[in-house]
């Protein structure tokens, strides 16, 4: 078997696998990208508080911040990553921190004096940044925050607080760079893995299928005897199993037609050889062409008669060409005239025919159900041996056809006999055509007989059963509707 559907399934696979990690990177690079900005808001925000809340804390009434308040502030600045600009209630610019370069703790000074405020053009380590220079990098480089200064109960100042807008946008960068390798890495790993399992699996899928291949190859050429093994419970599996019982059915019909070519043989070549014996003796002089002599090869052409009438009207049946006649008729009438016709026959061979009528009326075609149980009480006879009886009866019951489902009771016409009965594994196909069992090899026919009254039994809405007797023996069982 080739390996493409091994190999369009391991890719299959593959591809299920990227375009699962494509669809979770997409919702990992929106929801996740809106949660990592909303992170860094809140990130910036905690920052920004710290630095607000060391500004609070370290404001002494009245003089206000000394020059170890600026340090410290600047080393907390430095930590936040943050520039602060200090503004009086007045909107003066008091002092201001910068915390973003690592070589400069703090800038600070006062604009103005006293106050107990840093003065002069040095405070601690550079000189005051001015307003107008200060405001005019915040708006371009910055986000600026501005914060109340509120100690007691009472507003003191101001802080603006600068963020440098490059560390958002190198965070962000960083991080979406990051999640990229990853979830490529990610994909690459789930790819190579899916495709390898799937290489696994398909094989375990694929196997049973190129051996029911192999089969199906056995069985166009003719070898009706290969098998294969389910080894599963699914649909594989039931496809095996399906396979197996087609082909036990091709190999019994396969028998059945060799059965059926050597039964038609014998059954022409008995009573062909038969004739042209007689005929032969006859043009011969050694027999005389007396009635009896006569009589012995119209026998035997009457004999070829039925083989060949039993064919045509198998040959009608399932055409579905057979003509049908539904009137109103006692099915008791039809079981006496059968049993009248079969006497004689059953009393050659010493087998007792009896009968258990019960007047029902059906709906059916007189002759048509006169042939079923003929059919029915010849079969019988095949296989009940001398000493033997048969017991063909009539009566009402619920009949399981959709017409008698739909009228309520129904009649059965039942055909019981004390032979050895049905093998198991001949009942599922004595109704079928030229079927015919281990045990029916040494009798005459071709098995067509229970075939064609099957046939005419659906044929007028009924349906026909056998079983093995609790007593012996064979019933083959009849169910028609009842007369509406």
């Amino acid at each position: 078997m080739k390996r493409g559907l091994r190999l369009r399934l391991a890719l299959t696979h593959a591809l299920v696998a990227l375009l699962a990690i494509a669809v979770v990177a997409v919702i990992v690079f929106v929801a996740g990208g809106r949660r990592f900005d909303s992170y860094l808001s809140e990130v910036q925000r905690s920052r920004n508080e710290a630095v607000v809340g060391a500004l609070t804390q370290t404001y002494k009434a009245p003089d206000g911040w000394d020059a170890a308040a600026i340090y410290a502030l600047s080393q907390i600045a430095h930590l936040n990553n943050v520039d602060v600009a200090v503004y009086s209630p007045e909107g003066q610019l008091l002092f201001t921190v910068q915390g973003r370069h690592m070589g400069r703790g703090m800038m600070g000074g006062m604009m103005g004096g006293g106050n107990g405020m840093m003065g002069g053009g040095e405070a601690g380590a550079s000189a005051v940044t001015p307003a107008s220079q200060a405001t005019a990098l915040s708006r371009d480089q910055f986000e600026v925050q501005s914060y109340p200064l509120v100690v007691d109960g009472q507003k003191v100042g101001t802080a603006e607080i600068y963020a440098p807008r490059n560390a958002r946008a190198a965070a962000e960068s960083a991080y979406q760079t990051a999640l990229t390798r990853n979830l490529v890495i990610a994909a690459l790993v789930a790819a190579v893995l899916a495709f390898v399992i799937s290489l696994f699996v398909s094989r375990r899928i694929t196997g049973p299928l190129e051996e029911l291949r192999d089969a199906a190859e056995d069985v166009s050429a003719g070898n009706f005897d290969v098998r294969v093994s389910p080894r599963a419970d699914d649909e594989v599996g039931a496809l095996a199993t399906a396979f197996n019982a087609m082909a036990d059915r091709l190999a019994r019909d396969e028998q059945w037609r060799r059965d059926m070519t050597a039964d038609l043989s014998h059954e022409l070549r008995t009573p062909l050889a038969t004739i042209q014996s007689r005929i032969e003796a006859l043009e011969d002089g050694v027999l005389p062409a007396t009635p009896e002599n006569l009589r012995v090869i119209g026998a035997e052409v009457e004999r070829l008669g039925r083989l060949l009438g039993a064919l045509r009207s198998l040959n009608e049946l399932e055409s579905e060409d057979v003509s049908v006649e539904h009137e109103r008729l006692d099915l008791a009438e039809v079981g006496r005239d059968a049993i009248a016709r079969a006497e004689t026959v059953y009393a050659a061979k010493g087998v007792a025919l009896d009968g258990d009528l019960a007047a029902v009326a059906v709906k059916g075609d007189r002759e048509r159900l006169l042939q079923v149980a003929a059919n029915l009480l010849d079969n019988a006879l095949k296989f009940t041996p001398e000493g033997g009886r048969v017991v063909l009866a009539v009566a009402s019951g619920d009949g399981p056809a959709d017409a008698a489902a739909s009228r309520g009771a129904g009649a059965t016409l039942t055909v019981a006999d004390s032979g050895p009965g049905i093998d198991p594994v001949d009942l599922p196909f004595i109704f079928d055509r030229f079927y015919r069992s281990q045990a029916a090899r040494g009798t005459q026919g071709v098995g067509l007989g229970l075939a064609i009254a099957r046939g005419l039994v659906e044929a007028q809405g009924g349906v026909i059963e056998a079983a093995d007797s609790p007593e012996g023996g064979a019933v083959v069982t009849v169910r028609l509707p009842a007369a509406g």
